[in-house]
């Protein structure tokens, strides 16, 4: 919400978002798809079961971003919409510091696909969750009635190559 409210208010030209705006005064630029998985250390007990539930998560400590981002607010929203009980025990700034606890054994998370690096599966295990939480379409949000300047049109359209080059392998 808050990125929505600097672009629509001409703070900024633009911004980064998880999930696709459908509201009248902005335009979505497609560059992902957002899809959370949990980050657990390399062996923990959630990779030896099929995980068909967020109760499974819920049950371990968690290490979470800060209360704003999408993910946890998500995440916080569907375990009290089941009635689950959790405990978040660290909240920090950053997913390489998350990765960095969880890989210690401290806990668990929930997180974008994205974050995990190739590097990052010698110490981490990853589950994903698209069967039990949404996947997103991040991308670029800009008012639609805003004149885009010629340097925030370029970072739009290299942005897209890169993710693309990215997503495909090419």
């Amino acid at each position: 919400r808050e990125v929505l409210d600097l672009v629509n208010e001409g703070e900024v030209d633009l911004g980064l978002v998880p999930s696709p705006v459908r509201s009248d005064p902005f335009d979505f630029v497609r560059l992902f798809t957002y899809e959370r998985v949990v980050i657990t250390a390399r062996v923990h007990p959630l990779l030896d079961e099929p995980l068909t539930s967020l109760g499974q998560i819920a049950r371990w400590p968690l290490i979470m971003r800060g209360r704003e981002t999408h993910t946890r607010a998500l995440l916080e929203e569907e375990f009290q919409r089941r009635g689950l009980r959790y405990d978040i025990r660290v909240e920090l700034d950053s997913m390489d510091m998350i990765k960095r606890y969880v890989a210690l054994g401290m806990g668990v998370s929930v997180g974008p696909r994205l974050a995990i690096e190739p590097k990052d599966m010698d110490e981490l295990g990853v589950l994903s969750l698209a069967n039990l939480l949404p996947v997103d379409q991040g991308g670029i949000v800009t008012r639609r009635d805003k004149n885009l300047s010629t340097a925030a049109q370029t970072f739009i359209a290299e942005t897209k190559d890169t993710l693309s080059v990215a997503t495909t392998g090419g």
